[in-house]
């Protein structure tokens, strides 16, 4: 009985040894295969006649390491011929092992925007939005009805739940900009930042990553003008011009298209105005709860309690990120909401 034991051990324990031996050789020996991982979509939509911007990618080998400089890609794009085009990303590592990824840009057909003669039939008379947020908590009304401006795309108010909306106005250069995307990163809080041409291309590396951490980079004309003035069929081009040489701007930065989502400058809209934007696919916020918080002197505390007297079931806020005061009080102000069973969302998300 003791030998067949001794045996029945001695067998295993040859078993155990021999298994060891195979998966070291075997470890030994297999060639791991590289790895090439592609920044941004792997299909890729662009109009027909913008360049194509070639969002990047990494290659690495367990081996070698990084090799991403020995990618070579191959096919070619016409961007002037709507059609569907494909990439090949080829990479090799020292033991003559490939790896290959795919890219497909999809180039539509360009539509040229023109007035319509039925844009003149809509009332395009400059209105100045306003909020009669009374510090109730109550859902206020503002500078049109909810459901009318729905019929243009364009929303004040998110649903009456516990959702609270962040949006921030740019209106300059020198602004918090940075420091507050800090705050929301920190604190796992999505918002859209409303911007002009020219921040966004004097900030490229903060714009590329504020879009990676999902922030909406949103439009807010290219100059800061009054969007209704240029609604008429003689200044059509240069209206245009406002929403798409933003467009263009964001496209070069960071090789995506930027969300269709709208805000007029200086709160100065009409219902052309709406119109216009809707045909050109963009959705328009305003907002349901602001203070005056242009002055830069304004303190934390100040900022704090004029966000919090004002919050209310779907607010869409609008701060301006020139002002210190909204930068201290933010990262406060998200912990209360939080406490209090609020959420924070993006406004493309309204319904």
């Amino acid at each position: 009985m003791k030998k067949n034991f001794k045996l029945i051990l001695t067998l295993i324990l040859s078993f155990t040894i021999a298994i060891s031996i195979y998966l070291k050789f075997i470890q030994k020996n297999t060639i791991e295969i590289p790895k090439i991982t592609l920044k941004g979509k792997n299909i890729i939509t662009i109009n027909q006649g913008q360049n194509y911007k070639e969002p990047g990618y990494m290659a690495k080998d367990s081996k070698d390491g990084n090799i991403t400089k020995n990618v070579k890609i191959t096919g070619k794009i016409n961007q002037n011929k709507p059609g569907t085009y494909e990439l090949i990303y080829t990479v090799k590592n020292s033991n003559n092992e490939i790896a290959n990824a795919h890219r497909f840009i999809k180039v539509i057909k360009n539509k040229t925007p023109t007035y319509k003669q039925s844009y003149d039939k809509i009332d395009n008379q400059t209105r100045g939005w306003w909020s009669n947020n009374k510090l109730d908590g109550k859902r206020p009304s503002g500078g049109a009805d909810i459901n009318e401006l729905k019929k243009y795309n364009a929303f004040f108010m998110g649903p009456n739940e516990k959702v609270l909306y962040l949006t921030f106005d740019e209106g300059g250069l020198q602004t918090y900009v940075k420091e507050i995307v800090d705050v929301l990163d920190k604190n796992n809080v999505k918002a859209t930042f409303f911007l002009c041409r020219k921040f966004i291309e004097e900030n490229k590396e903060l714009i590329k990553k504020m879009a990676k951490n999902g922030h909406t980079i949103a439009n807010h004309t290219s100059n800061h003008l009054n969007m209704p003035s240029l609604a008429t069929k003689e200044n059509f081009d240069k209206y245009l011009k406002e929403i798409q040489n933003v467009e263009k701007t964001y496209y070069e930065i960071t090789g995506e298209n930027m969300d269709k989502v709208y805000r007029d400058p200086r709160g100065e809209w009409s219902y052309r105005d709406l119109q216009i934007m809707k045909d050109l696919g963009y959705r328009t916020y305003f907002y349901s709860a602001d203070y005056l918080d242009f002055k830069e002197d304004v303190t934390k505390e100040k900022a704090l309690g004029e966000l919090t007297k004002r919050v209310h079931n779907g607010a869409i806020y609008l701060l301006h990120p020139k002002n210190k005061g909204n930068y201290l009080a933010l990262d406060s102000f998200i912990k209360n909401m939080k406490k209090q069973g609020y959420r924070f969302d993006l406004v493309k998300n309204i319904k």
